[in-house]
């Protein structure tokens, strides 16, 4: 079964990073309004995996922005950009890849107890949580190139 999870988890961060990757400077910061935009959705994908991986090893970007800032408050000027954001999505797959590994499906869950009453529950919420937001990326992605984008979850 981890061998499963691992492989759905991975298809997501191909998709992830194939849509990053698509948007055009400008709709990055942009498209969107108040803190539905491509950059801070991406952004805040990217905190709440370190959070439900529990993992604190990431406190900047390549760029040098900081990753403790607020994806929904924080300045455009501070914002991650799409390099940063694929760079890190590199990191984080890794560490969801070794996360799946080594964790025990069975073992309770003491940390989010609004994922489940076990591990496997945070794993499953943490995948549908981060689709969910993709599939916001994705919309913001169609509505900054009217329609005219690619099946990025099936050609991922």
């Amino acid at each position: 079964m981890k061998d499963e999870f691992i492989a759905q988890y991975d298809h997501t961060w191909r998709v992830f990073e194939k849509i990053v990757a698509a948007f055009e400077e400008d709709a990055w910061i942009h498209v969107g309004r108040e803190s539905y935009t491509p950059a801070r959705i991406a952004f805040h994908i990217l905190k709440a995996v370190q959070y439900y991986l529990e993992d604190n090893t990431i406190s900047h970007f390549a760029s040098g922005k900081r990753f403790d800032d607020e994806w929904d408050t924080t300045n455009e000027d501070s914002l991650p950009s799409q390099n940063d954001i694929m760079l890190c999505i590199k990191d984080l797959q890794a560490k969801t890849e070794l996360w799946l590994t080594e964790i025990d499906f069975h073992a309770k869950n003491t940390s989010f107890e609004w994922a489940g009453d076990t591990k496997l529950g945070v794993v499953i919420f943490l995948l549908r949580h981060t689709l969910f937001h993709i599939g916001e990326l994705s919309g913001l992605l169609s509505e900054s190139r009217n329609g005219d984008v690619e099946d990025y979850y099936a050609n991922a």
